[in-house]
C-alpha cells in the first residue's frame, strides 16, 4: 500500500496517514478504533471530499484539518495495511505487502532511486519534505539553464518545461538520465499527491513571470 506513516490524532483517539487512491491522486484516511473515514483532496482549493461513506458527526472538519495539518509533508513510501487501532494508543500494521487496487498497472515510483534520491535532498530533520526548499532549488535551475531560456522563448506550456527542470534535477541526485516519459509523469504526480495543492505551485508561478514577461518584450 502507497502511504506516508501514520500519524497520532489529539482531537481524537485515532490516527491519519494520506493514501495514494484507486481512483488517482490522494487521499486521507483517519482510524479510530471503531470507525474509518477517507478523503478525496480537491487540489483545487485543498478541501476534503468523502470518498465513500463516512461519520459527518464523527470526523468533524477540525479534525479533518488537524489531519491534513499532521499529514502535510510525510512522504510516500510502500507499507503494510494498517488493520486495527486500538484505544491504548497502538496500532497495528501487516507485514505483508499484497498488491493492491491501488497499485495495479501503476509504475512503482517510490521503490525507485530516482524518487528515494530526491526525497533525501529535500527531508528535513522531521523527516518531513520541504516543498519550499525543493521549489526555490528548482527556480534557481531555472534562472541559470540556458535549456529553459531557449525553450522559453518558444512559449511553450509552462508543464512542458516544468518536466524538463524536474527531470534535470532527478539526472543530477540520482546520476540517472534514462527516466522515461511514464516515470517522470509517475513522479511528479507522487510529489503532487504529497501536497495539498501544487507540489509545484511556486516554481509554476516563477515561469508564468518569465512567460509573460516575454510576451511583452
Amino acid at each position: 500500500m502507497i502511504r506516508t506513516t501514520a500519524v497520532r490524532m489529539t482531537l481524537i483517539d485515532g490516527l491519519a496517514y494520506k493514501q495514494k487512491l484507486a481512483s488517482g491522486g490522494a487521499g486521507i484516511t483517519i482510524m479510530t478504533p471503531d470507525d474509518k473515514a477517507v478523503y478525496t483532496i480537491n487540489k483545487r482549493d485543498g478541501s476534503c471530499v468523502p470518498y465513500g461513506q463516512v461519520s459527518a458527526d464523527i470526523f468533524t472538519p477540525a479534525i479533518i484539518g488537524e489531519a491534513l495539518e499532521l499529514t502535510r509533508g510525510l512522504k510516500f513510501k510502500r507499507y503494510g495495511k494498517i488493520t486495527k487501532v486500538f484505544a491504548d494508543k497502538h496500532f497495528d500494521e501487516s507485514s505483508v505487502e499484497l498488491e493492491t487496487e491501488d497499485q495495479k498497472n501503476e509504475i512503482d515510483i517510490v521503490a525507485s532511486a530516482e524518487y528515494n534520491e530526491f526525497i533525501a535532498q529535500y527531508t528535513d530533520k522531521n523527516e518531513k519534505f520541504s516543498f519550499q526548499l525543493m521549489n526555490k532549488e528548482l527556480i534557481q535551475f531555472a534562472s541559470r539553464s540556458s535549456v529553459v531560456r531557449s525553450m522559453l522563448a518558444e512559449k511553450p506550456t509552462v508543464n512542458t518545461v516544468v518536466k524538463y527542470i524536474v527531470k534535470s534535477k532527478v539526472a543530477d541526485l540520482a546520476r540517472n538520465k534514462g527516466m522515461s516519459d511514464d516515470m517522470l509523469k509517475a513522479f511528479i504526480d507522487t510529489l503532487d499527491s504529497m501536497e495539498t495543492r501544487s507540489a509545484f505551485k511556486e516554481l509554476n508561478a516563477y515561469l508564468r513571470g518569465r512567460l509573460s514577461k516575454m510576451k511583452k518584450a
